[in-house]
Protein backbone atom coordinates (compact mmCIF):
# COMPACT_ATOMS: atom_id res chain seq x y z
CA UNK A 1 0.00 0.00 0.00
CA UNK A 2 0.96 3.08 -0.81
CA UNK A 3 0.04 4.79 2.13
CA UNK A 4 2.99 3.16 4.58
CA UNK A 5 5.45 5.24 2.72
CA UNK A 6 6.20 8.49 3.18
CA UNK A 7 7.59 9.55 -0.10
CA UNK A 8 7.74 7.66 -3.28
CA UNK A 9 9.91 8.85 -6.31
CA UNK A 10 8.55 7.60 -9.41
CA UNK A 11 11.00 8.15 -12.67
CA UNK A 12 12.14 11.47 -11.39
CA UNK A 13 14.03 13.50 -14.25
CA UNK A 14 15.28 17.07 -14.31
CA UNK A 15 16.55 18.45 -17.50
CA UNK A 16 17.69 21.69 -18.56
CA UNK A 17 17.33 23.21 -21.73
CA UNK A 18 21.40 24.71 -22.33
CA UNK A 19 21.12 27.77 -24.54
CA UNK A 20 22.31 27.75 -28.23
CA UNK A 21 25.88 28.20 -28.43
CA UNK A 22 28.00 29.38 -31.30
CA UNK A 23 30.83 27.63 -32.46
CA UNK A 24 33.62 29.05 -33.50
CA UNK A 25 33.18 29.01 -37.16
CA UNK A 26 29.96 31.09 -36.64
CA UNK A 27 27.41 28.09 -37.09
CA UNK A 28 24.88 27.76 -33.99
CA UNK A 29 24.37 24.60 -32.82
CA UNK A 30 21.05 23.18 -31.66
CA UNK A 31 19.55 23.15 -27.89
CA UNK A 32 20.56 20.74 -25.74
CA UNK A 33 18.79 18.65 -22.74
CA UNK A 34 21.44 18.90 -19.52
CA UNK A 35 19.91 15.44 -17.91
CA UNK A 36 20.80 16.44 -13.89
CA UNK A 37 18.52 13.65 -12.74
CA UNK A 38 17.44 11.23 -15.16
CA UNK A 39 14.95 8.79 -14.33
CA UNK A 40 15.33 8.04 -10.33
CA UNK A 41 12.60 5.96 -8.29
CA UNK A 42 12.76 4.86 -4.83
CA UNK A 43 10.38 4.96 -1.89
CA UNK A 44 10.86 5.23 1.98
CA UNK A 45 8.91 4.27 5.20
CA UNK A 46 9.11 6.05 8.87
CA UNK A 47 12.47 5.70 10.08
CA UNK A 48 14.39 4.54 7.44
CA UNK A 49 17.53 6.21 6.06
CA UNK A 50 18.93 5.92 2.43
CA UNK A 51 22.30 7.10 1.76
CA UNK A 52 23.01 8.65 -1.60
CA UNK A 53 26.52 8.71 -3.08
CA UNK A 54 28.39 9.57 -6.01
CA UNK A 55 31.30 11.85 -7.36
CA UNK A 56 30.79 15.68 -7.67
CA UNK A 57 28.66 16.44 -10.24
CA UNK A 58 26.38 13.02 -10.70
CA UNK A 59 22.98 14.72 -9.42
CA UNK A 60 22.74 14.95 -5.90
CA UNK A 61 22.20 17.71 -4.86
CA UNK A 62 20.21 18.43 -7.58
CA UNK A 63 17.96 15.24 -6.42
CA UNK A 64 17.86 15.85 -3.12
CA UNK A 65 16.38 19.89 -4.34
CA UNK A 66 13.46 18.06 -6.36
CA UNK A 67 12.57 16.09 -3.43
CA UNK A 68 11.51 18.68 -1.12
CA UNK A 69 10.19 20.43 -4.42
CA UNK A 70 12.84 23.82 -3.65
CA UNK A 71 12.70 22.74 -7.97
CA UNK A 72 9.91 21.49 -10.09
CA UNK A 73 10.78 17.80 -11.79
CA UNK A 74 10.66 17.82 -15.75
CA UNK A 75 8.71 14.71 -15.97
CA UNK A 76 7.83 11.76 -12.90
CA UNK A 77 6.55 11.95 -9.57
CA UNK A 78 7.13 12.92 -5.95
CA UNK A 79 4.61 11.69 -4.08
CA UNK A 80 4.21 12.48 0.25
CA UNK A 81 1.86 9.66 2.22
CA UNK A 82 0.82 8.39 -1.34
CA UNK A 83 -0.49 11.92 -2.63
CA UNK A 84 1.24 14.10 -5.05
CA UNK A 85 3.83 16.10 -3.66
CA UNK A 86 2.96 18.75 -6.06
CA UNK A 87 -0.68 19.04 -5.43
CA UNK A 88 -0.10 19.24 -2.05
CA UNK A 89 2.04 21.65 -2.34
CA UNK A 90 -0.74 24.02 -4.11
CA UNK A 91 -3.66 22.97 -2.02
CA UNK A 92 -1.35 23.03 1.92
CA UNK A 93 1.97 24.63 1.55
CA UNK A 94 1.85 24.71 5.26
CA UNK A 95 1.04 21.39 5.25
CA UNK A 96 3.89 20.44 3.22
CA UNK A 97 6.54 22.70 4.28
CA UNK A 98 5.66 20.76 7.42
CA UNK A 99 6.56 17.34 6.75
CA UNK A 100 9.36 18.02 4.61
CA UNK A 101 12.48 20.07 5.88
CA UNK A 102 16.16 20.42 4.21
CA UNK A 103 19.49 20.76 6.10
CA UNK A 104 21.97 22.32 3.36
CA UNK A 105 25.35 21.70 3.26
CA UNK A 106 26.19 25.23 4.18
CA UNK A 107 25.14 26.66 7.13
CA UNK A 108 26.36 30.34 7.07
CA UNK A 109 24.05 30.07 3.93
CA UNK A 110 20.93 28.81 5.90
CA UNK A 111 20.01 31.65 8.23
CA UNK A 112 19.10 35.48 7.09
CA UNK A 113 21.97 37.02 8.37
CA UNK A 114 19.60 39.94 9.43
CA UNK A 115 17.92 38.41 12.36
CA UNK A 116 18.85 37.14 15.81
CA UNK A 117 18.98 33.34 16.77
CA UNK A 118 15.54 34.26 18.46
CA UNK A 119 13.88 35.49 15.64
CA UNK A 120 15.07 32.88 12.96
CA UNK A 121 13.54 29.39 15.17
CA UNK A 122 10.81 31.06 16.80
CA UNK A 123 8.78 32.12 13.44
CA UNK A 124 8.52 28.92 12.27
CA UNK A 125 6.81 27.76 15.26
CA UNK A 126 4.61 30.79 14.98
CA UNK A 127 3.88 30.35 11.45
CA UNK A 128 2.79 26.53 11.91
CA UNK A 129 0.52 27.61 15.13
CA UNK A 130 3.24 25.24 16.52
CA UNK A 131 3.24 26.83 21.10
CA UNK A 132 -0.18 28.39 22.55
CA UNK A 133 2.09 31.81 23.32
CA UNK A 134 4.84 33.79 22.87
CA UNK A 135 6.29 32.66 26.06
CA UNK A 136 5.59 28.82 25.05
CA UNK A 137 7.71 29.40 22.07
CA UNK A 138 10.68 31.02 23.74
CA UNK A 139 10.83 28.00 25.86
CA UNK A 140 10.68 25.99 22.90
CA UNK A 141 13.77 27.96 21.69
CA UNK A 142 15.68 28.36 24.54
CA UNK A 143 15.54 24.19 24.96
CA UNK A 144 16.57 24.01 21.48
CA UNK A 145 19.36 25.78 22.14
CA UNK A 146 20.48 23.65 24.87
CA UNK A 147 19.76 20.82 23.50
CA UNK A 148 22.48 21.76 20.22
CA UNK A 149 25.15 22.82 22.94
CA UNK A 150 24.93 26.61 22.95
CA UNK A 151 24.32 27.16 27.25
CA UNK A 152 23.52 29.32 28.99
CA UNK A 153 21.19 29.52 26.03
CA UNK A 154 19.97 32.95 27.06
CA UNK A 155 23.42 34.36 26.13
CA UNK A 156 22.62 33.44 22.38
CA UNK A 157 19.38 34.05 22.07
CA UNK A 158 19.92 37.65 20.86
CA UNK A 159 23.21 36.67 18.36
CA UNK A 160 23.56 37.31 14.80
CA UNK A 161 24.32 33.75 12.50
CA UNK A 162 27.64 35.18 12.26
CA UNK A 163 28.02 35.53 15.41
CA UNK A 164 28.52 31.48 15.69
CA UNK A 165 30.60 29.20 14.17
CA UNK A 166 29.63 26.77 11.39
CA UNK A 167 29.25 23.66 13.34
CA UNK A 168 27.27 25.84 15.81
CA UNK A 169 25.04 26.83 13.12
CA UNK A 170 25.15 23.22 11.46
CA UNK A 171 23.48 22.04 14.88
CA UNK A 172 20.80 24.83 14.96
CA UNK A 173 20.34 24.49 11.73
CA UNK A 174 19.35 20.46 12.26
CA UNK A 175 17.24 21.21 15.27
CA UNK A 176 15.36 24.26 13.97
CA UNK A 177 14.01 21.21 10.93
CA UNK A 178 13.28 19.21 14.05
CA UNK A 179 11.06 21.51 15.42
CA UNK A 180 8.14 21.02 13.08
CA UNK A 181 8.10 16.87 13.93
CA UNK A 182 8.69 16.51 10.15
CA UNK A 183 7.80 13.03 8.48
CA UNK A 184 10.79 13.57 5.45
CA UNK A 185 14.40 15.50 5.51
CA UNK A 186 16.96 15.97 3.29
CA UNK A 187 20.39 16.13 4.36
CA UNK A 188 22.51 17.51 1.80
CA UNK A 189 26.18 17.05 2.25
CA UNK A 190 25.21 18.17 6.43
CA UNK A 191 28.92 18.19 7.59
CA UNK A 192 31.62 17.95 4.75
CA UNK A 193 32.46 22.17 5.25
CA UNK A 194 32.96 21.62 9.06
CA UNK A 195 36.07 20.26 10.82
CA UNK A 196 36.60 17.15 11.28
CA UNK A 197 36.70 17.02 14.99
CA UNK A 198 33.11 17.96 15.00
CA UNK A 199 31.64 16.16 12.43
CA UNK A 200 30.97 12.63 14.23
CA UNK A 201 28.70 14.80 17.15
CA UNK A 202 26.93 16.63 14.66
CA UNK A 203 26.39 12.75 12.82
CA UNK A 204 25.39 11.55 16.10
CA UNK A 205 23.12 14.57 17.08
CA UNK A 206 21.38 14.15 13.15
CA UNK A 207 20.76 10.34 13.96
CA UNK A 208 19.46 10.43 16.99
CA UNK A 209 16.50 13.05 16.21
CA UNK A 210 15.68 11.12 13.21
CA UNK A 211 15.03 8.01 15.38
CA UNK A 212 13.27 10.58 18.22
CA UNK A 213 10.75 12.11 15.43
CA UNK A 214 11.32 8.61 12.91
CA UNK A 215 11.19 10.61 10.36
CA UNK A 216 12.41 9.37 6.80
CA UNK A 217 15.94 10.51 5.94
CA UNK A 218 17.54 11.30 2.90
CA UNK A 219 21.23 11.57 3.41
CA UNK A 220 23.37 12.90 0.01
CA UNK A 221 27.06 12.44 0.60
CA UNK A 222 30.57 11.73 -0.76
CA UNK A 223 31.89 10.09 2.21
CA UNK A 224 31.27 6.75 1.67
CA UNK A 225 31.83 5.71 5.40
CA UNK A 226 30.03 8.19 6.82
CA UNK A 227 27.14 6.76 4.66
CA UNK A 228 27.37 3.50 6.33
CA UNK A 229 27.21 4.55 9.39
CA UNK A 230 24.25 6.45 9.25
CA UNK A 231 22.13 4.32 6.53
CA UNK A 232 19.95 1.33 5.91
CA UNK A 233 19.66 1.48 2.77
CA UNK A 234 22.26 3.51 -0.17
CA UNK A 235 22.06 4.60 -3.66
CA UNK A 236 24.72 5.16 -5.69
CA UNK A 237 24.16 7.75 -8.52
CA UNK A 238 26.06 8.52 -11.83
CA UNK A 239 25.05 11.09 -14.47
CA UNK A 240 21.96 11.09 -13.04
CA UNK A 241 20.67 7.69 -12.66
CA UNK A 242 21.04 5.13 -9.58
CA UNK A 243 22.99 2.29 -10.88
CA UNK A 244 23.23 0.01 -7.49
CA UNK A 245 20.78 0.28 -4.64
CA UNK A 246 20.11 -1.67 -1.70
CA UNK A 247 20.81 -2.42 1.93
CA UNK A 248 23.55 -0.31 3.03
CA UNK A 249 26.54 -3.70 3.75
CA UNK A 250 25.48 -5.55 1.04
CA UNK A 251 26.20 -2.54 -1.22
CA UNK A 252 29.32 -1.93 0.24
CA UNK A 253 30.38 -5.36 0.71
CA UNK A 254 29.08 -7.25 -2.03
CA UNK A 255 28.99 -4.35 -5.15
CA UNK A 256 27.63 -5.39 -8.71
CA UNK A 257 27.94 -2.24 -10.51
CA UNK A 258 31.72 -1.84 -11.82
CA UNK A 259 31.17 2.20 -10.48
CA UNK A 260 30.31 0.72 -7.21
CA UNK A 261 33.22 -1.17 -7.19
CA UNK A 262 35.60 1.82 -8.06
CA UNK A 263 34.02 4.33 -5.53
CA UNK A 264 34.71 1.44 -2.76
CA UNK A 265 38.04 0.80 -3.87
CA UNK A 266 39.22 4.20 -3.04
CA UNK A 267 38.05 4.38 -0.01
CA UNK A 268 39.93 3.01 2.59
CA UNK A 269 38.08 3.63 5.71
CA UNK A 270 35.51 1.04 5.31
CA UNK A 271 37.43 -1.59 7.13
CA UNK A 272 41.33 -0.11 7.91
CA UNK A 273 42.62 -3.97 8.22
CA UNK A 274 41.53 -4.59 4.52
CA UNK A 275 44.78 -4.80 2.16
CA UNK A 276 43.60 -3.85 -1.53
CA UNK A 277 44.17 -1.83 -4.41
CA UNK A 278 42.41 1.17 -5.68
CA UNK A 279 40.40 0.38 -8.94
CA UNK A 280 41.53 3.33 -11.79
CA UNK A 281 39.69 4.92 -14.09
CA UNK A 282 40.60 7.46 -16.77
CA UNK A 283 39.26 10.63 -17.00
CA UNK A 284 36.87 12.55 -16.03
CA UNK A 285 33.11 12.22 -15.76
CA UNK A 286 31.33 13.32 -18.93
CA UNK A 287 29.10 16.20 -18.84
CA UNK A 288 25.34 14.93 -18.37
CA UNK A 289 24.41 16.45 -21.83
CA UNK A 290 22.58 14.24 -24.54
CA UNK A 291 23.62 11.26 -23.29
CA UNK A 292 23.06 7.55 -24.24
CA UNK A 293 22.15 5.53 -25.92
CA UNK A 294 23.73 3.06 -23.93
CA UNK A 295 25.03 2.72 -20.60
CA UNK A 296 26.62 6.07 -18.86
CA UNK A 297 29.60 4.71 -17.60
CA UNK A 298 30.60 2.71 -20.37
CA UNK A 299 33.65 5.30 -21.80
CA UNK A 300 35.43 4.91 -18.38
CA UNK A 301 34.24 1.55 -17.70
CA UNK A 302 37.22 -0.84 -16.66
CA UNK A 303 35.09 -4.06 -17.62
CA UNK A 304 32.82 -2.69 -20.46
CA UNK A 305 32.21 -5.43 -23.53
CA UNK A 306 29.93 -5.54 -26.72
CA UNK A 307 26.43 -3.79 -26.12
CA UNK A 308 27.14 -1.66 -23.07
CA UNK A 309 27.02 1.41 -25.68
CA UNK A 310 24.17 0.42 -27.58
CA UNK A 311 21.22 -0.05 -24.97
CA UNK A 312 20.70 1.64 -20.98
CA UNK A 313 20.63 -1.16 -18.72
CA UNK A 314 17.69 -1.10 -16.53
CA UNK A 315 17.52 -1.80 -12.78
CA UNK A 316 17.77 -5.33 -12.17
CA UNK A 317 16.79 -7.24 -9.03
CA UNK A 318 19.57 -9.65 -7.56
CA UNK A 319 17.20 -10.38 -4.67
CA UNK A 320 17.02 -8.72 -1.58
CA UNK A 321 16.17 -5.60 -2.31
CA UNK A 322 19.55 -5.60 -4.08
CA UNK A 323 18.85 -3.50 -7.37
CA UNK A 324 21.81 -3.10 -10.21
CA UNK A 325 21.86 -1.46 -13.62
CA UNK A 326 24.69 -3.02 -15.61
CA UNK A 327 25.09 -5.57 -19.08
CA UNK A 328 27.01 -7.77 -16.94
CA UNK A 329 24.25 -8.32 -14.32
CA UNK A 330 21.45 -9.13 -16.79
CA UNK A 331 20.44 -5.93 -17.28
CA UNK A 332 20.92 -5.75 -21.26
CA UNK A 333 22.23 -7.87 -23.52
CA UNK A 334 25.59 -8.99 -23.44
Amino acid sequence: MAEEYVMEAENVRKWYIQKKMVKKDGKKVRSQQIKAVDGVSFSLKRGETLGVIGESGCGKSTLGRLLIHLEAPTSGDIRLFGESGSELLKKDPLRFRKNCQMIFQNPFDTFDPRFRLKKILKDPLKQHNIGSSEEERMEMVLSVLEQSGLTPAKDYIDRFPHELSGGQLQRIAILRSMLLDPAFIVADEPVSMLDVSIRADIINMLVELVKQKNAALVFISHDIATTRYISDRVAVMYLGRIVEMGPTDEVLHNPQHPYTKVLISNCASLNPLEKKEAIRIEGEPPTPIDNGPGCYFEPRCYCAQKGCGEEYPPLVDLGGGHWVSCCRCGGGDT
